[in-house]
């Protein structure tokens, strides 16, 4: 199989993360204490003022003035918030690019608020919902007006409490996950998917998995989340055949080996994943006063925000020096989405009361640092050599058809380099097959190998003739000799299967082969 990357957004693919800063409304604790930050909506910007809301004497940038791509005041809604941070990049993961959204903050600033729309992801769902609930409902809306592509839909739900990965789908002892890396799949947590089919089936997922969850009372809130959860939809989907058109069955990709049309697509498919992290708030014991169990684990959430953080200033340094993912299993777990194959919104949540003043200025820091960060998100298709050949069969035949015109003969000679490079391919696998089918019928695959070996030690004694035969064999080596011949023949039948589909690639190389002396001769008259 092969990995087909397109670049998606500028020239050179690149886009900034978008950063955004909600500020909350003070709550019953804060009614008391003044409001020292306002939100300049307008210029998208916040700036710290005096107890009496005047501005500072002086503002100095990165302190006391910042500004981002969107600011939204106490009297924002939600759905304001996931309109200009959230849609476009929901709309992107529906056609084949990665996203990543989350919400930063200290404690009891909002953040679970904007997420879930409510204490709970089930009572949110009676507001009309937080970014979760918007982005799940977008993009069934958005799978159900795609009528040319078939979709499938997982989902899993984690959580990180005490550096601990969970699965919140998995109840008992076995919930407990590592985090694995391959060359395939790379970082990655095996963590139990579900497929879901509609809106309402992926909220009975998220509901389930929500009571699992640890949350805990402190002194600043009643309901505080003593984890980072990670909400991940993985999205498939392939071009619809025509035999899929009178189908109800929308939620599996069938199988690559039925016919194709010529417009039907190339058989790539596209997989492609949203991550909706929720994060535990930073605390500060003075605030929280929190003692035992809730300090250990305030640490711990402190201790992974403060590896999140220093991850941020590095991708933005224009340094850009090691950077150390290992650090904590929030940053080793976003490290994909954080390396740049992504389209990444962090929303940061702040309160403008003088109380929590020093934590509101480091909030709007990081979300300063987390502007210099950029990503490079691409389309993932995924193709075996079957189905990449037949592309650039398709491409060649469009190149030709334009030959007729105009034709750009750059293009051109790059499809016919692929294409030789592909014939190459096939050829090499072809090579390759032979030489298993010959070794195999000389005794030179599993025990025929060592078989193999002695009779030519045997040889500069006896004659060949004799040395072939049992009789002149060990006990040990007869038995050896007797496995060799009937794992033979099965061998021989699993290597026709295979070179079954061998001879179809190598007839789709043939057909490439026949478009050369067409290119050849647009190659003399230019």
């Amino acid at each position: 199989m092969a990995s087909i990357n397109r670049i998606e957004g500028n020239e050179n693919g690149e886009e900034g993360i978008k950063v955004a800063i909600r500020m909350r409304p003070l709550n019953t604790k804060e009614t008391k204490a003044a409001r020292v930050w306002r939100v300049l909506q307008k210029y998208n910007s916040i700036t710290q003022t005096t107890n009496e809301g005047k501005p500072l004497p002086e503002r100095v940038t990165g302190r006391t003035f910042f500004t981002f791509d969107k600011t939204f005041g106490e009297k924002s809604t939600t759905r304001e918030v996931y309109n200009d941070i959230a849609q476009g990049i929901v709309e992107s993961v529906v056609n084949g690019l990665n996203g990543t959204i989350f919400a930063y903050g200290q404690t009891s600033s909002g953040k679970t608020h904007t997420m879930q729309g409510c204490g709970t992801i089930e009572d949110g769902q009676g507001t009309g919902g937080g970014v979760v609930h918007m982005a799940a409902r977008d993009i069934f809306s958005l799978i159900n007006n795609d009528p040319d592509r078939v979709f499938l839909l997982r989902v899993s739900f984690i959580e990180i409490y005490n550096e601990e990965v969970r699965d919140l789908l998995v109840s008992g002892n076995d919930k407990v996950l590592k985090i694995r890396e391959d060359s395939t799949r790379g970082v990655f947590v095996d963590a139990t998917e579900n497929i879901v089919t509609d809106f309402q089936s992926l909220l009975s997922t998220l509901f389930a998995g929500e009571k699992h969850r640890a949350f805990a009372s402190t002194g600043m809130n009643e309901r505080s989340s003593r984890s980072h959860t990670i909400f991940r939809i993985t999205v498939e989907s392939r071009r619809r055949k025509q035999n899929d058109a009178n189908s109800d069955d929308d939620a599996s990709i069938p199988s690559d080996d039925e016919d194709d049309d010529e417009d039907e697509g190339d058989g790539a498919v596209r997989v492609s994943t949203l991550n909706l992290v929720d994060l535990a708030g930073s605390e500060s014991v003075r605030h929280t006063g929190a003692t035992g169990d809730r300090l250990k684990e305030g640490a711990k959430i402190n201790q992974s925000l403060l590896s999140l953080s220093r991850v941020i200033a590095a991708l933005g340094s224009p340094s850009r020096t090691h950077i150390n993912f290992r650090d904590s299993k929030l940053t080793r777990i976003l490290q994909p989405s954080l390396s740049g194959n992504a389209r990444m919104a962090i929303i940061c949540c702040a309160t403008p009361s003088e109380m929590y003043l020093e934590e509101t200025r480091s909030t709007l820091q990081f979300a300063s640092r987390a502007k210099l960060v950029k990503t490079r998100a691409t389309i993932n298709e995924v193709l075996d050599e079957r189905s990449m050949i037949k592309k650039l069969q398709r491409e060649l035949a469009a190149a030709k058809r334009a030959a007729e015109g105009e034709v750009d003969m750059t293009q051109l000679k790059e499809l016919e380099s692929e294409a030789a490079r592909a014939e190459n391919i096939a050829k090499k696998v072809q090579e390759k097959n032979e030489k298993l089918k010959a070794s195999i019928l000389k005794g030179g695959m599993f025990h025929g190998t060592m078989l193999s070996k002695n009779r030519k030690r045997l040889s500069s004694k006896r004659t060949p003739a004799k040395v072939s035969t049992p009789e002149f064999l060990s006990p040990s080596m007869r038995e050896m000799d007797r496995k060799r011949r009937r794992q033979s023949d099965g061998i021989l039948r699993q290597c026709n299967t295979l070179y079954s589909p061998l001879l179809d690639v190598t007839n789709r190389s043939d057909a490439l082969a026949t478009l050369t002396p067409t290119i050849d001769r647009k190659n003399d008259n230019t």
